[in-house]
C-alpha cells in the first residue's frame, strides 16, 4: 500500500510539474517571468520531487509551497496590472 501511495504521489508531482512548467513557459513568452524567476521556481519545485522520493515530506511541502507561492504571487501581480490597463471594460 505504501508503494503504491508513493507512486500516486508522485505521479501527481510529475503531471503537475510538466502542467506548471507549460504555464510558466507560455507566462515567459508574454513577459510575465524573467529567467532567473523561473530558474528559481524550477529549483524549488525539483527539490519537491526529489524530497518525495527521500521521504522528506516536510522539505517537500516547503519546497512545493515556496515555489507555487512565488509563481502565485508573481503571476497575480501581473494579472492585476493587465486588468488595470485594459480599455475594454
Amino acid at each position: 500500500m505504501t508503494a503504491r501511495l508513493l507512486a500516486t504521489i508522485l505521479f501527481v508531482a510529475r503531471s503537475t510539474a510538466i502542467d506548471l512548467a507549460y504555464e510558466l513557459r507560455r507566462d515567459l513568452e508574454r513577459g510575465v517571468f524573467d529567467q532567473q524567476t523561473l530558474a528559481v521556481i524550477g529549483v524549488f519545485l525539483i527539490v519537491a520531487i526529489v524530497a518525495v522520493t527521500h521521504r522528506a515530506w516536510g522539505l517537500s511541502v516547503t519546497a512545493g509551497s515556496v515555489g507555487g507561492l512565488m509563481t502565485y504571487t508573481v503571476a497575480r501581480a501581473d494579472r492585476r496590472w493587465r486588468d488595470d490597463r485594459r480599455t475594454d471594460l
